[in-house]
């Protein structure tokens, strides 16, 4: 069983709020270049799901190495659950993006 740690984030100024948002459409918009590069990727033959760019230089500022490091690592779990779905023959689709900058991005990370 997996332990999951929930908590709500109150951010006590318009400034503050505005830095959180930030961050987490920066973990959004992470999620979505990771997820965009494994899915060309997975539809080239020649190429490698797990072989991705190197983002810590582009995101770390924003987000933390460690940060960047996590996402990444779901990312990569996410992926590797999809595979052994497609293993067992069970119906099932690629990771998802969470959202876009136009219609606006699942803020979370």
């Amino acid at each position: 069983m997996k332990r999951t740690n929930s908590f709500d984030v109150v951010p006590q100024s318009e400034e503050d709020e505005e830095l959180l948002r930030r961050l987490l459409d920066a973990s959004a918009a992470l999620w979505n270049e990771i997820n965009y590069e494994r899915r060309e990727n997975f539809a080239d033959p020649d190429g490698d799901v797990w072989d991705i760019s190197e983002y810590r230089g582009r995101y770390g500022g924003t987000l933390g190495a460690s940060t960047v490091q996590q996402i990444e690592r779901k990312n990569r779990e996410a992926w590797r659950s999809f595979f052994a779905l497609q293993q067992k023959g069970e119906a099932n689709g690629k990771p998802g993006y969470w959202g876009n900058e136009q219609k606006g991005r699942e803020l979370r990370t």
